[in-house]
């Protein structure tokens, strides 16, 4: 029975979006929803809170979120389409790897839908950053987003003499090679990724062998300080890397995993740790 119901509020609403534009144009977008965490964090820095109706659940995790401690009372979804449709919203932001069924059928809805790839670089942060305030009608808020992420990347102290090795390990010992957003941070911070030197591009799994052959300076550990331990840590412990006598970082997953403004934070912290 609850089911069914579902349905036929759906079917009730599809009839009113179906009539609705296909496109939205700069500046009318009023009531947004995200169905993807990145896109989350995004709109939470830029749209007004009265146009931002709803956001996906992973938003409030703060191992995962940057925004965590700021989307309180703003309603979550699961990415299901019949709750979107429920919401009624003039456009809905997702990813290109994430809710795909609910994005087809939106879409085929007539329900504008903004899919954002996956940033891997500053360059494409900014792009993102400027699509959004425009679609929101808050380009100066984006502008001075841009201005002020430009002002501190140019400000990095980045460590003078040859860059550090380093080497980012995650969860089951992947890692991230050029071609990623971690790597240009690392570059950004002064490092050379040695993960290029490994053949690896975008994404993937490092072995132990490998990390002993490629000899960091820096091994840095893509988790909180405080987190859960990880695959990426208990390498440490083997008798091989027991004894590795280069510098050790724990750098927070949220400032990297999505690209926005907060990455800059990962590259001012990276230069400083490894001074």
């Amino acid at each position: 029975m609850g089911r069914r119901w579902i349905w036929v509020h759906v079917a009730a609403v599809v009839g009113t979006l179906a009539i609705a534009p296909s496109l939205v144009t700069a500046g009318s977008a009023k009531r947004v929803v995200s169905i993807n965490l990145c896109a989350d964090q995004l709109l939470v820095l830029l749209a007004d809170p009265d146009v931002l109706r709803s956001v996906t659940f992973l938003s409030a995790r703060p191992s995962q979120s940057y925004v965590a401690d700021r989307v309180d009372s703003i309603p979550v979804n699961h990415g299901e389409a019949e709750e979107i449709l429920a919401m009624q919203p003039d456009l809905v932001v997702a990813g290109r790897f994430a809710a795909r069924p609910a994005v087809r059928m939106l879409a085929r809805l007539g329900v504008p839908v903004l899919d954002l790839p996956i940033p891997n670089t500053f360059e494409e942060i900014r792009r993102q950053i400027t699509l959004l305030s425009d679609s929101l009608g808050v380009q100066a808020k984006g502008a001075a987003m841009i201005k002020k992420m430009n002002r501190q990347l140019a400000a990095v102290d980045v460590p003078p003499g040859p860059a550090p090795r380093a080497l980012v390990l995650g969860v089951r010992g992947f890692t991230s090679g050029p071609g990623s957003l971690v790597h240009e941070v690392l570059t950004a911070a002064g490092l050379h990724n040695v993960a290029g030197d490994l053949g690896i591009g975008g994404f993937g799994r490092v072995d132990l062998e490998e990390i002993i052959a490629v000899d960091p300076d820096v091994i840095v550990l893509n988790q909180l300080a405080d987190g859960a331990p990880s695959l990426a840590e208990k390498v440490l412990e083997h008798p091989a890397l027991r004894h590795f006598d280069g510098k050790i970082i724990r750098m927070n997953p949220t400032l990297w995993t999505c690209g926005g403004p907060y990455t800059v934070q990962a590259v001012e912290f990276l230069a400083k740790a490894v001074r």
